[in-house]
């Protein structure tokens, strides 16, 4: 009887067959690997997802092309040449110091140097278009009252009616400061056209019926355009407008032609041929 009791106390012949079958099953031998599998592919979906997550570059914005030039070449002038261009003694304020070969100081003693300069050039035009050249060869250091207001650097460059202030800046011109406005009548426009010394600046006047850009001033900078062309002021068209300049703490070169110093992307004819008409 014991044995018996003790033979039937284990589990059954045919529960243990069952648990031995599903030992070998294929199921609980394949099973880790599966596991193994979707924990991967998890993996790569994380993976995919922080990619997909990242931030993409900013594309860098295209720099807007400038605009066509509208300038053409000039035809030549065959007409024989008069008097040159120049500053007379009439039009220049009386600190101004001019000489035979364009170059233009002023008086900086005795509290000159506080004053602005100015000239206008003999020759105006009327009609046609034509350009000039100015250049800042010098800044001149004066020295100052110790305690005294030190005197700032200034430049305008521009075309003025005849007998209008030699100061410009007035209803009778219109001109370009150094610090990149256009000034007409105390009231400046920002136009970027910095002027700075060494460079050349060219000031283009266009008063050709036939271009596209009549009536219109423009600045040129070492050949290159530093601005577009601006309208001419009302009151100044129709008018014949002369070459002028102002400045303070500095000596300029000026270049009437025939030949420029630095050559616009086309041929454009200079105030000298102007006074051949």
């Amino acid at each position: 009887c014991r044995r018996r009791g003790l033979e039937q106390a284990g589990p059954p012949p045919h529960i243990v067959l069952a648990l031995c079958s599903l030992a070998a099953s294929p199921l609980t031998t394949m099973a880790p690997a599966e596991k193994k599998q979707k924990i991967a592919e998890e993996k790569g979906k994380d993976v995919e997802m922080k990619e997909d997550e990242k931030p993409k570059e900013a594309e860098t914005p295209k720099v807007p092309e400038p605009p066509k030039e509208l300038e053409t070449d000039a035809a030549p002038w065959k007409l024989k040449n008069t008097d040159p261009v120049a500053f007379l003694t009439a039009d220049t304020t009386l600190n101004t110091l001019t000489s035979a070969n364009g170059i233009l100081m002023s008086l900086n003693e005795g509290a000159m140097q506080h004053f602005m300069a100015g000239a206008r050039a003999n020759v105006g035009i009327s009609k046609g278009r034509y350009l000039f050249e100015v250049k800042i060869i010098e800044h001149v250091s004066t020295p100052d009252t110790p305690g005294a207001v030190k005197s700032k650097l200034a430049l305008k460059v521009g075309f003025s009616t005849a007998g209008s202030s030699l100061i410009l800046g007035s209803a009778d011109s219109f001109c370009f400061d150094a610090d990149g406005f256009a000034l007409h009548n105390t009231k400046r426009t920002p136009t970027g056209g910095r002027i700075t010394r060494d460079s050349v600046v060219g000031l283009l006047l266009n008063l050709d019926k036939d271009s596209p850009n009549f009536n219109t001033m423009s600045l040129f900078k070492d050949g290159q355009r530093a601005t577009q062309p601006l309208p001419l002021p009302e009151e100044l068209q129709g008018k014949m407008l002369f070459p002028h300049v102002c400045f303070k703490g500095m000596s300029l070169f000026t270049n009437f032609g025939p030949t420029p110093t630095a050559p616009l992307p086309f041929k454009c004819n200079m105030i000298q041929e102007a006074a051949k008409a």
